[in-house]
């Protein structure tokens, strides 16, 4: 039998095929180059850090479900889950590095596990760790967004995505947390500079990828997450808001001034 011409299917029973999409040279390469990838290779950093970044972010989401009463040990795991892995899983499906590198290392389902039966049976002491824990938290935030950010760069991306990518990383857990308990996410909201803490981390990992050592950028990346997350809470510093009316030049210098805790001076004279 002769084979059916080009765009055409094989008649069936006698009658005449049916015309179908015949995928171009382009597409068609594509596609072909999509299944031969390879997964992409992120920041080398030993297992047993991510394994505490990720534990300190589990014990976090499993306080925040010790928070509300109506919060089960399902629900414990999935906030547990949510800010261990959650921007790593966001992460890795914005890059299409699919199956996400959180499935394909059991290690890391786990640690969340682990933190989750650790949660549920000694929650009521937990509170005496918050601090430390807290500190661990900040302390991953530079972290994955370092990993976030090297990552992009390997898949090819440019300066500006890479650091949205590692951005998103940072914090995507925070936004998974929210959404889950169906609250506002805290990060659109005037508060503590958590975005802005990745953000920092982001970008100078991304200016100083190609120029200082693996290890050397990847611990000034979390040291200026850290430096800008704990500006919160020591310095009472906040995320900026819009100025949502005129506002002079004199004005904004005396709110400055204040804040900074000091008086301007009288001019000689004056009342």
């Amino acid at each position: 039998m002769p084979s059916a011409p080009a765009g055409r299917a094989t008649a069936r029973h006698g009658r005449p095929g049916y015309p179908r999409a015949v995928p171009g040279p382009t597409l068609t390469a594509a596609l072909a180059a999509l299944d031969a990838a390879e997964p992409v290779d992120v920041l080398d950093i030993p297992l047993g850090v991510n394994l505490v970044a990720v534990a300190a972010g589990a014990m976090v989401g499993t306080l925040r479900a010790g928070e509300e009463e109506r919060v089960d040990i399902v629900g414990m795991f999935m906030l547990a889950l949510s800010l261990g892995l959650g921007g790593g899983l966001i992460r890795d499906v914005l890059l299409g590095n699919l199956p996400p590198a959180a499935f394909r290392t059991p290690a890391y389902i786990a640690t969340v596990l682990v933190a989750t039966v650790v949660g549920s049976v000694f929650l009521a002491y937990l509170d005496h760790l918050e601090r430390s824990l807290w500190v661990l938290d900040s302390l991953s935030i530079g972290l994955f967004a370092s990993v976030g950010v090297n990552a992009a760069l390997l898949a090819g991306l440019t300066f500006l995505p890479a650091v949205l990518i590692g951005t998103v990383a940072s914090v995507g857990g925070l936004v998974l947390a929210d959404a889950l308990q169906g609250r506002p996410s805290a990060l659109i909201f005037r508060g503590p500079p958590i975005m802005l803490a990745g953000l920092a981390g982001a970008v100078t990992y991304a200016l100083l990828y190609e120029v200082v050592p693996e290890i050397v950028v990847t611990l000034l990346a979390v040291g200026a997450a850290f430096l800008v997350r704990i500006s919160g809470p020591v310095w009472n510093v906040q995320s900026p808001v819009p100025l949502r009316r005129p506002i002079g030049l004199r004005t904004r210098l005396r709110l400055m001034w204040a804040r900074l805790g000091a008086r301007p001076r009288r001019r000689p004279g004056s009342a």
